[in-house]
């Protein structure tokens, strides 16, 4: 009788699932297991015992993860080939699987959206792709959207992020942002400080916001996604009516007062 399949629990989707090298010829994969115990192990420093806790299998498993992820990698460094990274094996959990409640991010919980339905977005309604943006400046939330240099542009499939693009915004003061965002299909936004006329502007074009956000990009998608993400409630400024000459946040940085 075969063994039944271990849920295993993968908390980090790449930004990026293709890497290509300018004169590759062949590709190697990486599958999301693989490169969340190299994850686990070479960037969060733990120990391989406390790794397989977290993914939920064997201190083996994840030595064979590692032994076979980082060969591949290697190899696609050294040989210059591209390097693709697939979901990897993972088989349905069981419907009562108790290991899902204990990680915010699992593959399972952020596609089903269970834990925060707050932010539910057009993938939980039945829509298997969104595309979703954040206001960027490296890789950082910028905190006042009128002035975002850059946009992070990223395609969400299932639950996952499918791809990222970063698109500079050149010249568009906030009035053009909307239209910006809507020529790329955004859904939803996530930013640090904005105002009332912008917030009203995108919301004609049909672009839900998700205001008050800091920190890095790519975690912060990642907390959306799981249904995770903290949010600043006072992001929303009201002192435009006055001149700004000391009585709005004494602009140390942190003003959140444009649009």
């Amino acid at each position: 009788m075969a063994r039944t399949k271990k849920c295993r629990r993968v908390c980090c989707r790449p930004a990026c699932r293709r890497f290509r090298a300018q004169s590759g010829t062949r590709s190697v994969n990486i599958p999301l297991d693989e490169l969340e115990a190299m994850r686990l192990v070479d960037l969060e420093h733990l120990e391989q015992g406390e790794a397989s806790e977290k993914m939920g299998v064997s201190r083996g498993t994840v030595q064979r993860l590692l032994r076979a992820g980082r060969e591949k990698l290697i190899s696609a460094l050294v040989s210059g080939w591209h390097i693709v990274i697939p979901d990897g094996d993972f088989g349905e959990p069981a419907p009562d699987c108790e290991k899902h409640a204990a990680c915010g991010n699992c593959r399972r919980m952020a596609r089903t959206n269970k834990i925060n339905p707050q932010y539910s977005n057009n993938t939980q309604r039945g829509e298997k792709t969104m595309i979703l943006a954040a206001t960027c400046e490296n890789e950082e939330i910028f905190q006042h959207f009128g002035r975002t240099p850059a946009f992070a542009i990223f395609t969400i499939k299932d639950g996952l992020i499918d791809a990222m693009r970063i698109e500079p915004t050149g010249d568009s003061g906030h009035g053009a942002l909307a239209g910006f965002l809507k020529e790329r299909n955004v859904e939803v936004l996530l930013c640090g400080g904005i105002g009332g006329g912008a917030l009203a502007a995108l919301a004609e074009n049909g672009i839900q916001v998700v205001p008050g956000v800091s920190g890095s990009v790519i975690e912060a998608v990642g907390a959306y996604l799981a249904g995770t993400l903290k949010t600043d409630p006072g992001f929303q400024c009201n002192h435009h009516a006055h001149e700004h000459g000391g009585g709005c946040h004494a602009h140390d940085g942190n003003c959140k007062c444009h649009d």
